[in-house]
């Protein structure tokens, strides 16, 4: 008895995905499309990536296996540049900047020492989390 679990997969009885192949030379190779997601994959989702193959590789093949490994990395992506904005927020209100106009060195030292604080609070909660 063939059953429907999703609108494009038909699973046989044993809860198995069944699948159309091509041949491609002497080989059958399984006929598989991914379905298109809305959104952006940047710097934080390629971390992301790269963490989930190097040490959650199991993680990582169910989720491409299952098409689901895109939406999650554009959701880690708005994630993580959320949690960017609202950490810069948070540092500069704790620690001014020092006035631009007087000295520009000490600003800019000051703004990279509060974006690379926010990087590494969003690696280990979002990325590495």
């Amino acid at each position: 008895m063939e059953e429907k679990k999703n609108n494009s997969i038909e699973y046989d009885e044993d809860g198995i995905p069944k699948l159309e192949y091509i041949q491609v030379g002497e080989f059958l190779l399984p006929n598989l499309a991914l379905e298109e997601v809305d959104g952006y994959i940047g710097r934080w989702g390629m971390m992301r990536k790269r963490y989930l193959q190097e040490r959650k590789p199991a993680v990582y093949s169910s989720m491409l296996l299952m098409d689901e490994l895109n939406q999650h990395l554009i959701e880690i992506q708005k994630s993580a540049d959320e949690r960017m904005d609202v950490l810069e927020e948070q540092l500069l209100e704790k620690d001014p900047a020092p006035d631009k106009a007087k000295d520009g060195m000490a600003w800019t030292r000051h703004m990279n020492q509060i974006r690379h604080q926010a990087e590494e609070l969003v690696k280990s909660e979002i990325i590495y989390g």
